[in-house]
């Protein structure tokens, strides 16, 4: 019975095994077919960058790669293109700007799938029929922006079938014909159509009928007059109409009537003259009409009859000087109505009544001067601006019903009252603003009802006080102005109804005293402004119900002494009074004072110990212009947590030992402007923190060494302006105690040279002197005791000097310098042993010397070199190595105000320039001094011919720029084999090859696609007509097929040409390559001597094979 059992467990075994590996081997292990998913987009952007070229690629994503090429032609373009499709990426956006194309033609698209094509700043001027084909399944929108298109491409764009949008900006097409849109494939895709900012002025009977699908119609920035009867028929999904910016006397219902799903309709900014009756009765889902800046002058309850649903509506800028009685009854819905800067003169009797749903009434800027009974009846948060009117009358119940008005600006008028029951009991608004009328009174203001006002504006008036019950209990109202009048007295406890008040301005007007109950219990008050008044005297305990106020401004008053302050200040504004003295315990114990402001005060020296005792947490303290010539070192005892200390333009002229006490965390001193001819040793001890120190503007002829002893904290140090001529003796330096020193300024002084103790230096000390600056010195040479100290160095300015020297290897050992500053200096030469920079070198400015001569060997191997500026000296050329540099760097090198000389030598820096996308400021300002018939001019408005070597420089880099560059040309099994490429990003097209003899009969041509760089010539079609010396010549055409000539795309052919024709004939496999001359060989005028004569021969390197496409250079 055992073994039974035991054989049936291990069968059940084997079983469960064998069941496993059945398993496991028809289902193999997820990670078997798992594969890795790399981050980033689907499609990448292409790795070799060459292959595009003119082109990059800006970003990848999931659907596709962005492309975006610049300043090129139809025949660079189109071999980027064609490696381009061969990746079989799908390119979501190809962006064409600036390109030298006047008429899009041929295969350049075939092969792409595009979806979105842009071209832009385009001299397009034509596209021919089959120009989209390719893209013509993918394209689903196609801007052409700023182009010189006279006539709207009809028949290239018929076979973009998945077309959605249409964008044609900026254009010069003047009529748009009949059938311009029928039979196009878009019909039933396009859903955008915009032809915006040209010289349109005619649209064609029934010109849209066959875009049933627009929802976007865009004929803004036109010149449209007139429209025709139907003129949208058919275009009954278009939701939004903009026909801004034309010329248009006239809009009714039959152009717009059957627009029957329009929303949004803009016809600003033209010529009409009124609004039809019932022009958008048919357009019933109506919700934004825009009619501004026309010249219509009338509405009534006729105008917007059947626009139920409207929401926006702007008539602002017309002249509209009438609006009938129940004008808007029949838009209730409404939401805003801006009819600011018309000539309304009144706003009339239920003028705005029952709109339930506005937000927005704009009557500013009118002729209005009433307002009359009813005019705004039931609204509820309604921004209404009558503003910069000449409102005079407001009538009794002229607002009613009006609850939480968000606004009501009633500013710039010339309101003197407003009556008592101008607003009924259930009007208020959230914001008043009355600024710049004619009230004398608050009591001429109904607050009674404003029970909701959370912000009131009375400033700039005439009142003259606030009466008493000037304010009802306002439980909202936390913010009040009243500056810029001419106040001069409040009643007692006048604002103590408000219990919200945070912010309560009084400044600008000519308050004199404040009496103890002038503001009475104000707990929530947190900003109190009382500058610019008369004030002499503040009661004591004026303020002591303020209990929460944080910010006091009290500047430019006529106050003698500090009076009794709030102990919850944070800011305290005395500046601009009449302070003589701060008595012992002026100041009640607070820990909450942070900043103190007393400059232009009385003080002088009238500081002594406890005039700062209390004020346990005051960081800031300003003494600026209180007549103090000595540091009231003892008032400051006190002032343990002060951090920065203001006491410029004072009379402070001798800094003692120990000057300003111990202050352990003051972090800033400034004593610019105190006449400061003295400095004590150790005249800052005590100041451990110390990390600005600002003595500009004084008359220090010298400092002791050890002035700064214990500003190891030190970082910014400035004593410009002074009369220093050194600050060192031969053993010590003053800043060798400055050990955390960062930036030092020493402008503005008397310095005629540098010792090597002027900076601090010490192997055993890590000093980090970053930044210095010496311009404005009486420097004459620069020479090596300058290195000492510097190493750190990494902004020099030694500007505005008289340097005429630097020796050599001085600049290079300044390791860290980033930047130098050599200019307004006298130096003649540029030379490598002085301006040997360190690698980390990437600004030299040198204008404004007068260096006639320069060598920028050592610095274009500074690979981080970033700006070289050489404005305003000598020189006379812009050297080709600079140009060099420039190209595979972000170099910028300015050369304006120098006398160039534009020759070919400048021709480096030209052909560079016309390849950028744009030219900068730095390169328009270059301007020729000679040749005299080029003085004057500005380098890029010269033309590459004129730009003339004599004798005549053979170099390819100095002649005028070819169209294109032969790469070789042979003879192979009977043919003459030619190939080339493309040099120039000027318009080229197609090419134009021939063979001529000099009698000028031509014995072979053809024309050859952009898209191709090489020919085959059959050798029987090369027959001689007499003459055996032919010319072979590859000339480029535009895009509008004109062919330009350059005498170096022409090279003779052998003599024994037939010679060669018979050896190596069809059946001999062996390329010979022809040597060949660059110039005829007949007699032509060089662009560069000017005289009749033939080009020197200079052999062509030659190619032996074919470069592949991929690889081709353009």
């Amino acid at each position: 019975m055992k073994q039974k059992r035991g054989a049936r467990l291990v069968n059940g075994l084997v079983f469960v095994v064998l069941l496993t590996i059945g398993w496991v081997s028809v289902c193999p292990p997820p990670s078997a077919h798992a594969e890795y998913i790399p981050p980033g987009p689907k499609y990448k952007c292409p790795e070799k960058t060459k292959l595009i070229y003119p082109c990059i690629c800006t970003q990848g994503t999931d659907d596709g790669i962005f492309i975006q090429c610049e300043n090129s032609n139809l025949a660079s373009l189109s071999v980027a293109f064609i490696n381009l499709a061969s990746m079989n990426v799908p390119i979501v956006q190809l962006r064409l700007q600036r390109c030298k194309i006047k008429n899009l033609f041929g295969t350049l698209l075939h092969r792409l799938q595009v979806k979105h094509l842009h071209l832009t700043d385009t001299p397009l001027a034509s596209i021919a029929d089959h120009a989209f084909y390719g893209i013509n399944d993918t394209l689903q929108e196609l801007h052409l922006v700023r182009t010189e298109m006279t006539q709207f491409p009809t028949e290239a764009l018929k076979i973009l079938g998945l077309l959605k949008v249409l964008n044609i900006d900026g254009h010069k097409i003047e009529l748009l014909a009949k059938g311009s849109f029928a039979g196009a494939q878009f019909e039933g895709s396009l859903e955008k159509l915009q032809l915006v900012n040209g010289p349109l002025t005619e649209l064609a009977a029934d010109i849209f009928g066959s875009l049933k699908k627009v929802k976007t119609l865009d004929l803004h920035g036109n010149q449209l007059g007139t429209l025709k009867k139907g003129q949208f028929k058919g275009m009954r999904e278009v939701e939004i109409l903009d026909l801004s910016f034309n010329n248009l006397t006239k809009l009714d219902a039959t152009h717009v009537s059957d627009l029957t799903k329009m929303t949004w309709c803009n016809v600003s900014n033209n010529a009409l003259t009124e609004i039809t009756r019932g022009t958008f009765a048919r357009n019933t889902v109506l919700r934004v009409v825009n009619m501004a800046a026309n010249a219509i002058r009338k509405i009534d309850a006729n105008t917007f009859r059947g626009m139920r649903f409207l929401r926006r509506l702007y008539l602002s800028d017309n002249m509209i000087s009438d609006v009938g009685r129940g004008t808007f009854g029949s838009v209730t819905r409404i939401g805003t109505i801006d009819l600011a800067r018309n000539r309304i003169k009144k706003v009339d009797f239920q003028m705005f009544f029952q709109l339930n749903y506005v937000e927005l009434i704009d009557l500013a800027e009118n002729e209005i001067t009433e307002i009359q009974k009813d005019a705004f009846k039931d609204l509820y948060l309604t921004h209404i601006n009558i503003s910069h009117n000449r409102l005079e009358t407001i009538e009794p119940k002229s607002f009613i019903n009006c609850a939480n008005m968000t606004v009501l600006d009633l500013s710039h008028n010339l309101i003197r009252a407003i009556p008592r029951t101008a607003f009924d009991e259930t009007t208020y608004a959230t914001e008043w603003i009355v600024t710049h009328n004619l009230l004398t009174n608050m009591t001429q203001l109904p607050l009674a009802n404003m029970t909701g006002l959370k912000i009131l504006n009375v400033s700039y008036n005439n009142l003259v006080e606030i009466p008493k019950n000037t304010f009802p209990k306002l439980y909202e109202l936390h913010t009040i102005d009243v500056s810029h009048n001419n106040i001069s007295h409040i009643y007692n406890a006048v604002f103590q109804n408000l219990l919200s008040l945070r912010n309560l301005n009084l400044s600008h007007n000519a308050l004199e005293k404040i009496g103890p109950s002038t503001f009475g219990t104000l707990p929530t008050l947190l900003e109190l402004d009382l500058s610019y008044n008369r004030l002499r005297d503040i009661t004591r305990g004026a303020l002591a119900k303020t209990t929460g106020l944080r910010f006091l401004h009290m500047q430019h008053n006529k106050l003698e002494k500090v009076f009794q302050i709030p102990i919850s200040l944070n800011e305290l504004n005395l500046s601009h009074n009449e302070i003589a003295e701060i008595p012992e315990k002026t100041w009640p114990t607070m820990n909450s004072l942070l900043g103190l402001d007393l400059s232009h005060n009385r003080l002088g020296n009238n500081l002594a110990r406890g005039s700062f005792a209390g004020l346990l947490t005051l960081q800031h303290l300003h003494l600026v212009s209180n007549g103090i010539s000595t540091v009231p070192k003892d008032s400051f005892s006190d002032l343990g947590t002060m951090q920065y200390l203001y006491l410029a333009h004072n009379n402070i002229s001798e800094l003692p030992k120990g000057a300003f006490g111990r202050l352990p965390i003051l972090f800033e001193v400034q004593l610019t402007d105190n006449g400061l001819e003295t400095v004590a040793d150790r005249a800052f001890d005590g100041l451990l923190q110390l990390l600005t120190l600002n003595m500009s503007r004084n008359v220090l002829r010298s400092v002791p060494n050890g002035a700064f002893f214990g500003l190891v904290s030190l970082r910014r140090l400035d004593l410009s302006h002074n009369l220093l001529t050194t600050i060192d003796n031969k053993t010590h330096g003053l800043l060798d105690d400055c050990l955390s020193l960062d930036e030092l300024n020493l402008s503005h002084n008397r310095f005629s040279f540098v010792t090597r103790k002027t900076f601090p230096s010490d192997p055993y000390i890590p000093y980090r002197l970053r930044s210095v600056d010496l311009s404005y010195n009486t420097m004459s040479i620069v020479t090596g005791d300058l290195k000492v100290g510097t190493g750190t160095v990494h902004h020099l300015d030694l500007s505005h000097n008289n340097i005429k020297d630097i020796r050599p290897n001085v600049l290079g050992n300044l390791t860290s310098l980033r930047t130098l500053d050599l200019s307004y200096n006298e130096l003649t030469k540029l030379e490598n042993e002085v301006f040997r920079m360190p690698a980390n070198f990437t600004t030299l400015h040198l204008q404004h010397n007068k260096l006639n001569n320069a060598s920028y060997d050592a610095l274009l191997k500074l690979s981080n070199l970033t700006l070289l500026n050489l404005r305003s000296n000598e020189l006379t050329r812009f050297e080709p190595e600079l140009v060099k540099r420039m190209k595979v760097s972000n170099l910028t090198v300015a050369l304006g105000a120098n006398p160039l000389q534009c020759d070919c030598y400048m021709r480096p820096l030209f052909h560079h320039l016309r390849l950028l996308p744009s030219i900068g400021a730095v390169y328009r300002e270059l301007e020729c001094a000679g040749p005299s018939s080029l003085a004057g001019e500005r380098l890029y408005n010269v033309s590459d011919e004129l730009l003339a070597c004599v004798p005549a420089v053979e170099d390819d880099a100095f002649r005028p720029l070819p169209d294109l560059r032969f790469r070789e040309i042979a003879y192979f099994r009977g043919q003459l084999v030619l190939n080339w490429y493309v040099a120039a990003s000027s318009d080229v097209a197609d090419f134009y090859v021939y063979i001529r003899d000099r009698a000028n009969r031509i014995i072979v041509e053809r024309t050859v696609a952009y898209s191709s760089r090489s020919l085959a010539i059959d050798g029987t079609d090369i027959v001689p007509q007499g003459d055996p010396q032919l010319e072979l010549c590859v000339l480029a055409k535009s895009s509008d097929g004109a062919i330009n000539f350059l005498d170096t795309q022409c090279v003779p052919l052998p003599a024994d040409l037939e010679a060669v024709k018979r050896q190596y004939n069809a059946q001999y496999n062996y390329k010979y390559p022809l040597n060949l001359a660059k110039a005829s060989a007949r007699s032509r005028a060089s662009s560069d001597n000017g005289r009749v004569g033939r080009f020197s021969t200079i052999l062509i390197l030659l190619f032996a094979s074919f470069a592949s496409s991929s690889k081709r250079i353009f």
